[in-house]
Formats: C-alpha cells, structure tokens, sequence
C-alpha cells in the first residue's frame, strides 16, 4: 500500500513539475516573441505605373508630402493638422458610379470602428477639384455619413492633388497630362500612413476582406504609437 501511495505521489508532483514546465516555456516564448508590426513600403515596392518617374526605385525613407487643401466646411488642411496621427487616404470624385461607392461604404466601417480614437484619421482627395467644391463635398459627406471631425474630403488645386496621389500615396495611374477624372486609371488603393508618415499597408479599399486587415493593421500602429 505504501508503495502504492509513494508513486501516485511521484505522479502528482511529476505533473505539477510539468505543468510548471510548460507554463514557463510558454511565458518564455511570449517574451521572447518579437512583436507583430507592419512594414515600412517605399516606391522600390510598388508598381512602377503607380508612381512618380521621379521617385521610381527609391528604397527608402519615403514619407507623405506636405500638403495645402481644403476640406468640406472650408477649413485650410495641411500635413500640420495630422501630426502624429494614423492616416487612412484615398482618391475618389463625387460623381463616380464605380468603384468609390464601395470605398465610400467600406471607409464608413472604418470610421465607424475608430470613431472614439481621435488618433485615428481619414483623409480622401478629390481628382476632380473643379466639380468637386466645397459646397458639394460637405453635401457628398452629408449624404455618406461622414463624421466631419474624423473622415476630411479634400479639394484643391489640380497639380497639387496630382503631386500628392502620384509622388505621396502612389495611387492612380496617371493617362494623359491633364490629370482629371478621365485621365487616370482609378485605382481602388486605400492607404495606410503612420503618425511619422511613412507608407505601411495599401489595401483594395472595394474588398471588405483589405478593409478587415487594414483596420488590425491600425489596431498595430495603435500599439506600436501608442497616443501621449
């Protein structure tokens, strides 16, 4: 009997002496593990037709222009006023019967899930700035449920809306040299930017399954930015 109890007793203290075991190999891994981030894209990594001639093979240290605009109430915008903020961007015109009604949904669910998160910012540039005035971007956003204090639509001069889409955010393809609606291949690019304004993700902005992995992309640069 007694030899019986001394082993079921080895038992018990040899799985205790597991357990312990694997809690620390787990723990140790955690530690370990090196945290999950995304990269850091440069004109080198994108598809030439998508980017300035004059930025084509650039492997490094890209970051977003500055910038002057306007947004739907009027205000002046510049690069100052997204300082240290997660920038979702992408081009659109307001009367485009394609592909910018699935971006214009799928950026809501974006907005809708970072509402609360005044890090977090949307900025969408019109290419078609003649049309596109103030007046009819605040009634496209009225019409869109855009929440003015974190999703800006942006007009301005023509050549400076062509500088930041083809040497910022790399996302047109330019045909032609007058660069309005009808002289670009659109592009369903959204474009993730950190607070340093680096390049970290382009996401098909009509794919809900590019929407789902652009937004725990922002849940990283959350955590990797943490806001002071």
């Amino acid at each position: 009997m007694a030899g019986k109890f001394i082993a079921k007793a080895d038992y018990w203290k040899i799985g205790v002496l597991l357990f312990i075991f694997v809690v620390g190999v787990i723990t140790a891994y955690q530690i370990q593990k090196p945290e999950e981030r995304l990269g850091i894209i440069n004109p080198a990594d994108i598809n030439p037709a998508l980017v300035a001639d004059s930025l084509e093979g650039k492997g490094m240290n890209h970051v977003i222009a500055d910038f002057k605009l306007i947004d739907q109430r009027g205000h002046e915008r510049t690069r100052a006023d997204i300082k240290g903020k997660i920038v979702i961007a992408d081009f659109f015109f307001t009367t485009c019967p394609s592909i910018c009604i699935d971006m214009t949904r799928n950026l809501r669910r974006v907005q809708e899930r970072f509402m609360d998160d005044d890090q977090v910012m949307i900025l969408s540039h019109t290419v078609n700035p003649e049309y596109d005035t103030v007046p009819v971007l605040q009634s496209y956003g009225q019409a869109n449920g855009v929440s003015y204090d974190k999703w800006w639509l942006l007009t301005g001069e023509r050549l400076e809306i062509n500088k930041l889409a083809r040497a910022s955010y790399f996302a047109v393809v330019e045909q032609g040299e007058s660069f309005d609606e009808h002289s670009f291949i659109h592009t369903e690019n959204i474009v993730l930017v950190d607070p340093l304004g680096r390049i970290r993700g382009i996401y098909d902005g009509t794919n809900d399954e590019e929407i789902d992995l652009m937004m725990y992309g922002i849940e990283l640069l959350l955590k990797e930015y943490p806001q002071q």
